[in-house]
């Protein structure tokens, strides 16, 4: 008789986020460049949320789950709270939702990617006999939770050197950062310039932005929350000093509702400074390469560690240069060679470091080629996907 070859093992990925921010793209990309031929994926998360409405659109099967969702922590000292946990203890039945599932769709394995959805999901694959992963996204301690999510888990994946737990083995964690697309970053031939001259609708964008043709773009691609400090970019943008001139641009929108309230304060604080002609609020845009093509430096202001930056390795890969604040993994993504660290809340700091690489296009442009370069290296969306499929192949 002939060896009998494993057909598809199941993987269901749990994700407790009601938008659509960095970890929920990251996960969206693994599903797209997931083998299909070794493996079916399914997705369980809030079945009315943005990440549920995304997944779907790109065909990947939606299971509605009564997950907690993510917590709005930006205006709390702690990251998290008594409150927050009892919040989540009514969630509990979602435990037995989770086992049906596991039943029904005959899965072999759980990725987390989220520590709500590693406990929770944690719980059941212990009571259903089957590993779990989960992606370690944050870079912050939540104390006891973390060391009982770690104890359900058999492996984690770590986003970057920022986000290991020191009290864990080391052979139970595996380090693979965040992937981006590196073709749709990629800068157009030549000869497709001759052809086309917008490929990817940049100067199209320019146009509808009404930008300086004249100006050094800087700007930040994020969500518009507090803990990301674009208060603090717009202060900088006060301090500089012309030439040259300067265009800072503000790309995103709110993730949770009382981040409008921030916005709005941005945008008070830009006019009381007398810089609002050149803080330019895009609002949410989709096409990030097409935003990132028209930067010259791309910024990042966080007041609170980040796991891993999509605002950065996205910049790299499109070979623009950072300037960034040393917290959480940005530290260990931008290097000399690729950027500049400056301290958190500190305008005069970034306003420098803006200045110098304003007035330097050649530093720029060496500074971008490094940063393609190490995009090319680490950040390859799939050559990451086959890492995590490695890691799967290895519990089952």
């Amino acid at each position: 008789m002939g060896e009998t070859v494993q057909s598809q093992r199941n993987i269901l990925y749990l994700d407790s986020g009601s938008g659509i921010g960095g970890g929920q793209r990251s996960l969206l990309l693994l599903l797209k460049h997931l083998d299909t031929t070794r493996f079916r994926s399914f997705l369980g998360c809030l079945g009315d949320s943005l990440l549920a409405a995304a997944a779907r659109k790109a065909g990947h099967p939606v299971i509605p789950l009564n997950l907690p969702k993510q917590h709005d922590k930006g205006d709390k000292p702690r990251r998290f709270t008594l409150h927050d946990i009892g919040r989540d203890l009514q969630h509990i039945t979602v435990i037995f939702q989770l086992l049906r599932v596991l039943e029904e769709q005959q899965i072999d394995l759980i990725h987390a990617n989220s520590l709500a959805a590693g406990l929770i999901g944690g719980v059941a694959a212990k009571l259903y006999g089957v590993p779990i992963v989960m992606h370690k996204r944050y870079a912050t301690a939540y104390g006891v939770l973390d060391r009982i999510c770690e104890a359900l888990l058999d492996r984690v994946i770590l986003v970057s050197e920022a986000t290991r737990w020191k009290f864990a083995l080391d052979s139970k964690q595996a380090l693979i950062y965040n992937g981006v697309e590196l073709p749709t970053f990629q800068p157009s031939s030549q000869v497709e310039r001759q052809r086309n001259p917008d490929p990817i609708g940049a100067e199209t964008l320019r146009a509808d932005l009404n930008l300086d043709p004249d100006a050094v773009l800087i700007g930040i691609v994020t969500r518009i929350t507090p803990e990301k400090g674009i208060h603090t970019l717009i202060e900088a943008t006060a301090k500089l000093k012309a030439p040259p001139s300067v265009q800072l641009l503000i790309v995103g929108g709110p993730y949770f509702p009382k981040d409008a309230e921030y916005i709005d304060s941005l945008k008070a604080r830009a006019k009381e400074l007398g810089v609002a002609d050149r803080v330019i609020f895009t609002g949410f845009l989709e096409d990030t390469a097409a935003i990132l093509s028209l930067l010259d430096t791309v910024l990042l202001a966080s007041t609170i560690p980040e796991a891993c930056p999509r605002t950065i390795i996205e910049a790299m890969a499109a070979g623009v240069p950072v300037i960034a604040t040393p917290l959480g993994g940005s530290k260990e993504l931008v290097t000399p060679e690729t950027g500049i660290l400056v301290p958190a809340e500190d305008a005069d700091a970034f306003a420098e470091a803006i200045t110098q690489l304003a007035e330097d296009a050649e530093r720029r442009k060496r500074m971008g080629e490094a940063c393609r370069l190490r995009a090319e290296q680490l950040f390859c969306a799939t050559q990451n996907a086959r890492l995590t499929e490695d890691l799967y192949l290895e519990l089952l």
